[in-house]
């Protein structure tokens, strides 16, 4: 094993020959520099919940007055008070090309586009891209037609080096591998572009995110007005866990409900005692303060093309700890079918016919 100051010097003679426009983008100010990734490496974060325990009975959100809701939801996305925004900036690595451009058999359209033909109301899209594939995507949404193109925004989040799991960069084809930082580079990318800030001026109230992956979840009223009536901060839809799913769940940590990614929870507990899964769909108030959030990284360990690689990652889900948060129970039929591989694309197809949403 190396000692520290042979690592920090490898470390530096390493990031010493990458490109110097590289290195600029990893450096961009809100990103995961190379310096933080250095510290990260020396002092890693430690993002464990030692007492995770299912939430109090009855604290997931079952039910709405769906007529109440669905008026003031129309009412809000008419008046263009709701900004869309869709996180698109996944490579798909695993897949073999960016799941946004994934076509579906039969419709025949991108899950993207799927996803812009979801955005009802009149208010902003944003599609959150990670710089590598922006000219990519930017090209795929010009082509199409009946999209309004006025109300679509792009937001470049942050790309970091992957490591080897003896934290050496990894390169591919003689450059650094570069990845996206996770959903959490939402609230930098909001923060450093302005365009939250934007929005807020021209009287929005609410943003709601959700991933270009999950086909069934566009923009909806009632959900919308159910945020607008509880007087909520945020948002944040789940479904009933089944087996084989993977992901956040809906945990009580000394007194915090909040969403938690299975390899954050430590301790003895019972997994099947959480009976609540995070889709990754939230709504929040634009007037809330997120420029503390994303300072959180996870080391992750990831199969990457048959190579086990490290990335540091922070979550959206992070926003359900800094605020309190009314969680909902959604039906997975309308609400919640990620593309997890390419043989789900003709499922996909099949639910998007049978829910008549194209």
């Amino acid at each position: 094993m190396k000692s520290v100051e042979a690592l920090v010097k490898h470390y530096r003679e390493t990031i010493a020959m990458i490109p110097a426009e590289i290195r600029e983008l990893v450096n961009r100010s809100g990103g995961l520099s190379e310096s933080t990734l250095l510290d990260l490496i020396l002092n890693p974060q430690d993002q464990g919940v030692d007492s995770p325990c299912p939430p109090p009975q009855n604290y997931v959100r079952t039910g709405c007055d769906v007529e109440a809701c669905l008026e003031m939801g129309n009412s809000k996305l008419a008046s263009g008070s709701v900004a869309y925004c869709i996180m698109a900036g996944g490579a798909g690595t695993r897949i073999g090309e960016p799941k946004a451009l994934l076509r579906l058999p039969d419709i025949g359209l991108s899950l993207l586009t799927i996803k812009l033909f979801q955005a009802i109301g009149n208010g902003p899209i944003w599609i959150v891209v990670s710089p590598s594939m922006k000219q990519q995507l930017v090209d795929h949404v010009n082509s199409q037609i009946g999209i309004d193109h006025a109300r679509i925004k792009y937001i470049e989040q942050f790309e970091s080096y992957r490591l080897h799991p003896n934290n050496d960069v990894v390169f591919v084809d003689g450059k650094p591998d570069l990845y996206p930082c996770g959903h959490g580079d939402l609230f930098p990318a909001l923060t450093k572009s302005k365009i939250l800030h934007e929005f807020r001026d021209a009287g929005g109230e609410f943003v709601s995110v959700v991933n270009v992956d999950n086909v069934l979840a566009g923009l909806d009223p009632v959900l919308v007005g159910w945020h607008t009536l509880s007087q909520s901060n945020v948002t944040c839809e789940v479904v009933r866990r089944e087996p084989g799913d993977s992901g956040g769940l809906v945990c009580t940590d000394r007194g915090q409900t909040q969403i938690v990614e299975t390899y954050r929870m430590r301790g003895v507990y019972n997994s099947d005692e959480f009976e609540w899964l995070n889709t990754n769909s939230i709504i929040f108030n634009a007037n809330l303060n997120i420029e503390p959030l994303g300072n959180s990284w996870n080391r992750v360990q990831k199969n990457i093309n048959g190579r086990l690689v490290i990335q540091h990652e922070r979550l959206l889900q992070e926003i359900t700890e800094a605020y309190d948060t009314m969680f909902v129970a959604v039906n997975r039929e309308d609400r919640f079918f990620p593309i997890k591989n390419v043989s789900d694309l003709n499922l996909a197809s099949q639910r998007l016919n049978a829910n008549k949403f194209l």
